[in-house]
């Protein structure tokens, strides 16, 4: 398997249950972008439309769809950033650090200026619409804000990576630097994560709030709680990897996917546990961040689930992942490219809706079947080309 799990390379003899989890990931991030523009607290905001909680707002709303963002945001980027890490060490040790990071920007770094120059451009065109204004999309884009969107993940991925590879130099491509058990026994592995995940988020979260977004034009746009909430998953990865996966907990079979009932079990308990916290506090997004009453629960229920629903979608994925599929091939070897252009056809497709009468959940499920399908095909035509399937 390659690598860096975001950019796909042929399937060769390597497991599939990574190629399948990242793009299973990444389907789950097209389906919350297409989901944002129907829950009942998003807010458009006319005088200053990149600050609105998604480029889109339609008038149709849905409970329904209140809190599925705040579920899935508490888990999946963190499980990308930690898959992210799994094969980087071996990289380094087989590559070197400078043919590493050369690598790295030709997988992250030239599609992220790609993103800031052309695809969110095209992405929040229809956002500057629905404040009103009329410009051609010359002038638009004159003034474009250089916001990344959803390509803030690249940014960030990119600047840990160079991180990995400054402490590969410093310490050499030995392997024995993380205590054996936390690499093979799930257990505490997992006690480990909470603990240095929660050392991760709360400070930030008593800073800045569950919601609120760090902006430095145009170098990165990341949740302000996160940063070192997603390092720690990502060094996480490096630490498990370095050991090479077939003598980890990741192996199969192994103590992870034997007790994919109990993970399971636990995260369903972790997401009702995080569902009645971000009930009863009543954080509200759309506001500035003033840290309510209860806001440490919210920090240490989003600590707890991300870690256990993680934990259990590795051993689901573990469990149950066995044989290639066609079409989950060509997903998985379009996740990448999927990733890097589906927003554009996420907030064309809810403008396109804002006029329908079509109830919010069905407007939802249409945006997310088209964009899905569209982003796919795109992908899929643009890395026929071989100098972009050497990047994408």
């Amino acid at each position: 398997m390659s690598h860096q799990p975001m950019a796909p390379e042929p399937a060769g003899n390597r497991s599939c249950v990574f190629d399948y989890l990242r793009a299973a990931i990444i389907v789950w991030v097209v389906f919350l972008h297409a989901i944002l523009a129907y829950p009942t607290w998003g807010r458009f905001m006319p005088t200053n439309y990149i600050e609105s909680t998604a480029p889109i707002i339609d008038p149709q709303k849905s409970a329904a769809f209140d809190l599925i963002p705040m579920l899935l945001n508490s888990f999946f980027m963190a499980l990308m950033f930690f898959i992210s890490g799994l094969f980087v060490w071996r990289s380094l040790a087989k590559k070197g650090a400078a043919s590493f990071l050369k690598d790295r920007w030709r997988r992250l770094g030239i599609p992220y200026v790609l993103a800031l120059v052309v695809i969110m451009p095209l992405a929040y065109y229809p956002s500057f619409l629905q404040t009103g204004a009329e410009d051609d999309m010359l002038s638009y884009w004159c003034g474009w804000s250089w916001i990344s969107g959803p390509a803030w993940f690249l940014s960030m991925l990119l600047a840990l990576n160079l991180l990995a590879a400054l402490a590969f130099t410093a310490v050499g491509p030995s392997r024995s630097n993380v205590p054996e058990v936390f690499a093979t026994q799930p257990g505490a592995f997992f006690f480990a994560l909470v603990t240095l995940s929660a050392l991760g988020l709360m400070p930030m979260m008593a800073l800045f709030g569950p919601y609120t977004w760090l902006k430095w034009h145009p170098v990165v746009m990341v949740q302000a709680s996160r940063p070192l909430f997603y390092a720690v998953y990502f060094f996480a990865g490096v630490a498990v990897g370095a050991r090479g996966l077939e003598t980890t907990f990741l192996r199969h079979p192994g103590p992870l996917s034997r007790r994919w009932s109990i993970w399971l079990m636990a995260a369903i308990f972790a997401g009702l546990l995080l569902v009645v916290t971000l009930a009863s506090v009543k954080i509200d997004p759309t506001v500035p961040w003033s840290r309510p009453a209860g806001w440490w629960l919210v920090g240490s229920t989003t600590v707890l689930s991300s870690a256990t629903m993680s934990m259990a979608v590795l051993a689901l994925f573990l469990r149950f992942v066995h044989g290639r599929r066609a079409w989950a091939e060509s997903l998985s070897d379009n996740a990448y490219g999927i990733y890097l252009v589906h927003y554009p056809f996420v907030v064309w497709s809810q403008y396109a809706l804002l006029g329908s009468s079509m109830p919010a959940i069905a407007k939802a499920l249409v945006v997310f079947g088209v964009s899905l399908g569209i982003s796919w095909g795109t992908s899929a035509l643009l890395r026929s080309r071989p100098g972009v399937r050497a990047v994408v």
